[in-house]
């Protein structure tokens, strides 16, 4: 069999939105890895939030596509300068938007992330008495948001003319919204307007030089359809969003009905 890249998204198709990784996914994984084939997630979140427990990846794509490690060499990694941070965080303080922001090396948020937050990640998935520590525990709340090393920063939506001001303030950028099990944007987020998840993917294949009908794409919303579009084989999630379906090659179960562990099956990679 030819060595194979595997490309997954994390949020949706890895991790269900309440934060369980089925113990078949991991199993899944390592059995794929251990067979010689690459594994790689390919995710918005950025390099210290990218690994999902214990699963052992060969490499990651981050921050759509603002990083990108392979076998623990570092290909790309462009960051938000502080400049850019200062001016970004000062926009959100002053319309009283509450947000976080992503590093490579740390995660920090607002003063007032902490308490503002949990009504928006109980309506993105997290259930019953949640704590921002404990969906972030590496989160710190600094008294300076002025951060170096950012690669993204995101703010919680208030509403969506929230997101529409913002990406009107901000042209200079990539302005994007994020939600989680439904399809309600509950995040806006900023970054660098050159950064692109499929031309991250493009770069990886080039230096694998790997060919597209070795490549099989799993995901579960419209964000992961320019993934889909860089594989010989493009997989959804069967709790995925219904673009992302008609879009893949193959639906497989819910992820937490063992979902990813059943297409590596089907597709006889494990």
């Amino acid at each position: 069999m030819n060595k194979k890249l595997l490309l997954f998204d994390v949020d949706g198709t890895l991790i269900s939105y309440d934060g369980t990784v089925p113990q078949s996914c991991k199993d899944a994984l390592k059995q794929a890895k251990d067979l010689g084939h690459y594994v790689f997630v390919v995710t918005g979140r950025t390099r210290n939030r990218a690994t999902v427990g214990d699963i052992e990846v060969s490499g990651m794509i981050c921050g759509n596509g603002a990083y990108i490690e392979c076998e623990g060499k570092v290909l790309k990694d462009q960051k938000l300068s502080l400049a850019q941070v200062k001016e970004i965080t000062d926009y959100l303080d002053c319309h009283d938007l509450c947000y976080f922001m992503e590093g490579n090396d740390g995660l920090y948020g607002s003063h007032d992330f902490e308490t503002r937050a949990v009504p928006t990640y109980q309506k993105y998935g997290h259930q019953g008495d949640i704590k921002i520590r404990d969906i972030y525990p590496m989160m710190t709340f600094p008294e300076s948001m002025y951060q170096e090393n950012i690669t993204k920063i995101n703010y919680i939506l208030n509403s969506y003319q929230d997101y529409l001001d913002f990406k009107e303030h901000f042209p200079q950028f990539q302005c994007l919204t994020w939600g989680g099990q439904g399809e309600e944007a509950l995040f806006g987020d900023c970054a660098l307007p050159h950064i692109d998840k499929k031309k991250a993917i493009e770069q990886l294949i080039d230096y694998l030089q790997i060919d597209q009908v070795d490549i099989y794409a799993f995901g579960d919303a419209e964000v992961d359809i320019p993934m889909f579009e860089c594989a010989g084989t493009s997989i959804c999630v069967g709790s995925g969003r219904e673009a992302a379906k008609k879009a893949a090659t193959y639906v497989t179960d819910v992820v937490k009905n063992d979902g990813i562990f059943k297409a590596l099956k089907h597709f006889q990679i494990i």
